[in-house]
């Protein structure tokens, strides 16, 4: 590894604080309160003379909840003002379209613009998807090749996609894995961890990132069609809220009817209907926020986010070969829950996790902890706060 790798998460670009709910990002010139010079001289200052590549993991971005080109301005000013050698950008779940168009381009549209009726490698018994995985150094980004030519020059900085992620060998054996994080999320996954095992021939990060990206879709509509009420967090919300009202809670309701053709008729029944409906509102409440206000999408617990990545380490190639050699290093990255969580070490294994935070400011949120995980040529990490 000639480089350094300065890794950023969850930029959000697009949101400039024009939107209804008052959300921005750190990191558009179009914020008043932006840090986007800040972060480029933090950059110029730990590269030094080494070349830099950038590694944004997932939400580079922000499509669900921005029009593109707000997104796609706030791009092309942070590129700007950057001085890298190369961008690397595993995809996230705000900017998960971009790997769909992505797909769409290699795998249909290409072959369609030249008069082509589009093929599949016959030895590639799965080739015939339109979503596949990248290769897992990543593979040429061209929709947004020419953009950062026009910044850089032609061929100066190369930008390739990733997804589910991106990985890179670090001195001395070690591995470096950076992927977004909603991929083990429970919201995202509920869909591809019931058909795991009917997928069973295919790789667990392959049916995460592909059996979800419906699911995205959908959440986002909510989004788009009936405001944050119904978006990823506020749709949990809307359940916590109702479950506080007793038994005038709708789900109770609803609860209580299918409980009813279960266990039908009589005294002793009436008994066993009650217990099994308070049984599973107890349930349903163990999975909910203990309080109004927290999410357990996004702004997830520290331990419930080490949890599920837990799971994720031990069920995903290259990772689950990893985890006990405990000879070699290795470094997973990521983020989503905007809750940074830096060199975490598990327990009895040689990996170690960096949750890179956000820099999205968001109404009812601690202002995020803005900085990067910096990576030299000799593998050393370094935690670097921008303010």
């Amino acid at each position: 590894m000639t480089n350094k790798i300065v890794a950023i998460s969850d930029p959000h670009l697009g949101q400039s604080g024009t939107d209804t709910m008052g959300q921005y990002s750190l990191l558009s010139t179009r914020s008043t309160r932006n840090l986007v010079h800040e972060f480029a001289d933090a950059v110029t200052r730990y590269a030094g003379a080494d070349k830099v590549s950038l590694v944004v993991t997932g939400d580079l971005l922000d499509l669900s909840l921005s029009f593109m080109e707000d997104a796609l301005t706030d791009l092309r000013a942070l590129l700007a003002a950057l001085k890298i050698d190369e961008i690397i950008y595993p995809i996230g779940n705000h900017d998960i379209k971009m790997w769909e168009l992505h797909c769409e381009d290699k795998n249909l549209l290409a072959s369609l613009r030249l008069g082509n009726v589009p093929s599949s490698d016959p030895s590639d018994a799965t080739s015939k998807a339109l979503y596949h995985i990248t290769p897992s150094a990543g593979e040429p980004f061209s929709l947004l090749q020419h953009l950062v030519d026009q910044i850089y020059g032609v061929g100066k900085v190369p930008i390739k996609i990733a997804y589910p992620s991106y990985t890179i060998p670090l001195p001395d054996g070690g591995l470096g894995y950076f992927f977004h994080g909603h991929l083990h999320t429970k919201l995202y996954t509920e869909i591809s961890d019931l058909l795991q095992d009917r997928l069973a021939a295919f790789p667990h990060d392959r049916v995460a990132a592909t059996v979800n990206e419906p699911m995205i879709g959908l959440i986002y509509w909510l989004l788009g069609e009936m405001g944050e009420g119904l978006g990823a967090d506020g749709l949990v919300e809307r359940i916590y809220t109702d479950l506080q009202k007793g038994d005038d809670s709708q789900i109770k309701g609803i609860v209580e009817r299918v409980v009813a053709k279960v266990v039908p008729g009589g005294l002793i029944a009436r008994a066993e209907r009650a217990l099994l409906t308070s049984f599973i509102m107890h349930h349903i409440g163990n999975v909910l926020p203990s309080k109004s206000g927290a999410s357990k999408d996004r702004h997830a617990d520290v331990e419930k986010t080490l949890s599920e990545l837990n799971g994720w380490i031990h069920a995903v190639s290259p990772l689950k070969e990893r985890v006990l050699d405990k000879a070699h290093r290795t470094i997973v990255v990521f983020g989503h829950t905007h809750t940074p969580i830096l060199d975490y070490r598990f327990p009895d294994t040689s990996v170690s996790a960096w949750n890179l935070g956000t820099w999205l400011v968001e109404p009812g949120h601690d202002s995020p902890r803005t900085g990067f995980l910096g990576i030299d040529a000799q593998g050393t990490t370094a935690w670097v706060d921008v303010k």
